[in-house]
């Protein structure tokens, strides 16, 4: 299966029934994921149906259901009746408790990419910025809620049940604003006050996505 850059995904079957193995990144962990994590959330959200079934979770292989179903394009996202199937998942996704759970210290997890480049990578202005955002995450007033912290369209799949997600390798305790400011910026908010406290963090997303990427390369 093509679409992903961290690891080999497979979609294997007997007769009709279909499931999907991914083989997990040996450099997972210099990527900012926690498999251990992962399998957690998996194991909390299972009852929500809102994920795919889990049949099979180590460290090195994940074996999961196959959902039928399309991704949405940018366009679609922005129908009201997809927006309103994808914020209801998300918002039933926040209401589950992660028992002993750690907030995501944003400050930390972006100097966990950002130590892995050079100034070449990210000039000194630049990576000050990035910091002073996070920091201004981190000291915030906000309820921790897990979080996908990679909720782009392909992790996104639209059937007749409504929307299903996939992909929580990178998922956390972490704000509740931040997966809707990934799918929709900051236009999604609805007063200019609300949007000057989510400056912070869309641009620590949008940062995030960006060191993600470097990283890699």
């Amino acid at each position: 299966m093509t679409g992903g850059k961290t690891n080999d995904t497979f979609l294997v079957a007997s007769g009709d029934f279909k499931a999907v193995v991914r083989v997990n990144s040996p450099v997972g962990a210099s990527l900012g994921i926690d498999r251990e994590r992962e399998a957690q959330i998996l194991r909390l959200l299972a009852p929500s149906g809102i994920i795919p079934k889990t049949f099979y979770c180590t460290n090195d292989v994940l074996v999961s259901e196959y959902i039928e179903g399309q991704h949405p394009t940018a366009m679609a996202l922005k129908n009201p009746s997809t927006m309103e199937a994808v914020c209801s998942a998300l918002r039933a996704i926040q209401r589950v408790p992660m028992p002993n759970g750690v907030p995501r210290n944003y400050l930390q997890y972006c100097r966990g990419y950002l130590d892995q480049l050079t100034d070449d990578c990210v000039a000194p202005e630049l990576r000050k910025e990035i910091e002073i955002a996070a920091k201004a995450v981190d000291i915030g007033q906000w309820h921790p809620v897990i979080c996908h912290h990679d909720l782009v369209p392909q992790n996104i799949i639209l059937n007749t049940d409504g929307a299903r997600i996939i992909d929580w390798e990178y998922a956390a305790l972490g704000h509740p604003e931040l997966d809707f400011l990934r799918l929709y910026g900051l236009d999604y908010t609805k007063t200019n006050s609300q949007k000057g406290v989510l400056e912070p963090l869309f641009k620590v997303q949008q940062a995030m996505d960006k060191l993600w990427l470097a990283v890699q390369l």
